[in-house]
């Protein structure tokens, strides 16, 4: 088979909104104006993602105070989730003009231009918003995905730790943190900063399933599918997980619970189709031809520009005796991949069956520039080069 399967780490945090609406929780609704109640409703509805309805209720407070900070801020919240990105910039300009010291407004302002793709002026815009307000937790969340964005990791790190100053107990911070850490491949503080989350919060899916990842970098692959099953476990809805933990089982060659895993994944995103290419790797390696080259099928029919595929259904229907069907996937492969190694080594293979001996060494030769440190291209080459009385030769492939 071609194609490793990939292990998915998760990130906790994405372009955010940094708006936080402190409204006082001392009032019983019965002391509050009715502005200051319509604008509760509007923030209620903005967080649990009724961005129309906070809308609708947001523009009736503005209508009546369009110089209230808070207004202004939840409009430029709102509009940013809407992605009306002009709108979300003009009210956090807004916002800045009734008050320039407000660092929320700066911070909403730098995700707009990171979503526009201007991270050097979202970056501007961020350490602007920390500077004003030292302990402001979401401009060093912002600023650090922001420096994430152009790989700028020790910066990263140094935001990411300025928030956990302030705040020690926010547990996605720390697993972002750690995913920069497994990128750097520091996987013993990558692993410190997800068991760090664990103890915040217990519950914690995606530390879990990031934990798994670490491991499986290590080459522990129980404890790998332990802390995936513990992901899955708590959060049935969390497709990477089941791929990860379907990816660890066919490494262990646990092949049934590695096709329930897939299963299970395909049942959240039936139009996977990696998850179906890796499916099928399953039941080629349990023997089960026909139902591998229907999987492979699909997986070719959702994502027509997948090379691995192609190779893999070539490799099932060489198997079945079908190898005119074979060799024409694997030219299929060639074309979306051309110097895709495993294709260029296995129609090398069905030359050389066909006495195609010229054509074979070409293809193996293709395949070693694509891949010089591969095993089986030069093995077969040397044979060849062997069989020829080339033995000079044959001995620098064995």
């Amino acid at each position: 088979m071609t194609g490793g399967v990939q292990i998915v780490s998760h990130q906790t945090h994405g372009i955010q909104s940094s708006y936080h609406f402190n409204c006082t929780k001392s009032k019983s609704s019965q002391g509050k104006s009715a502005r200051d109640q319509l604008l509760e409703q509007a923030h209620r509805e903005y967080q649990t993602g009724d961005y129309v309805s906070a809308e609708i209720h947001c523009r009736q407070v503005y209508q009546t105070d369009p110089q209230s900070p808070a207004v202004l801020l939840l409009l430029s919240s709102i509009y940013f989730q809407k992605r009306l990105l002009d709108d979300s910039a003009y009210f956090s300009r807004e916002a800045i003009r009734v008050n320039p010291t407000l660092a929320e407004a700066y911070s909403n302002l730098g995700n707009v231009h990171k979503e526009q793709g201007d991270v050097q002026q979202a970056l501007e815009f961020y350490k602007y918003a920390v500077g004003l307000k030292p302990d402001f937790i979401d401009g060093y969340v912002n600023l650090a995905a922001a420096l994430t964005s152009i790989q700028d990791y020790e910066g990263a790190i140094k935001a990411h730790m300025e928030a956990l100053q302030i705040n020690p107990n926010l547990y996605g911070v720390r697993s972002d943190l750690g995913n920069i850490f497994k990128s750097l491949g520091r996987l013993e503080e990558a692993e410190e900063c997800y068991q760090k989350a664990i103890q915040c919060n217990s519950t914690f899916a995606v530390a879990y399933s990031n934990l798994g990842c670490v491991y499986n970098q290590r080459g522990d692959i129980w404890l790998a599918i332990h802390n995936f099953e513990k992901a899955v476990k708590l959060d049935v809805t969390f497709l990477d997980a089941f791929i990860n933990l379907g990816n660890m089982f066919k490494e262990a060659r646990i092949f049934d619970r590695a096709v329930s895993a897939y299963q299970r994944a395909l049942a959240l995103n039936v139009g996977h189709a990696v998850v179906h290419g890796n499916l099928a790797s399953v039941y080629y390696e349990q023997g089960r031809l026909d139902l591998a080259i229907e999987t492979y099928r699909i997986a070719i029919r959702l994502q027509p520009n997948f090379p691995d595929a192609y190779c893999n259904l070539a490799n099932a229907l060489k198997d079945r005796l079908l190898v005119s069907e074979a060799e024409s996937c694997y030219e299929q492969a060639l074309k979306l991949h051309p110097e895709h190694a495993d294709s260029l080594n296995n129609l090398a293979n069905i030359k050389r069956e066909q006495n195609r001996t010229h054509e074979a060494m070409e293809l193996y030769q293709r395949a070693l520039k694509a891949k010089p440190d591969f095993p089986a291209a030069h093995s077969n080459l040397a044979s060849i080069l062997q069989q020829q009385g080339r033995h000079h030769d044959a001995i620098e492939h064995y």
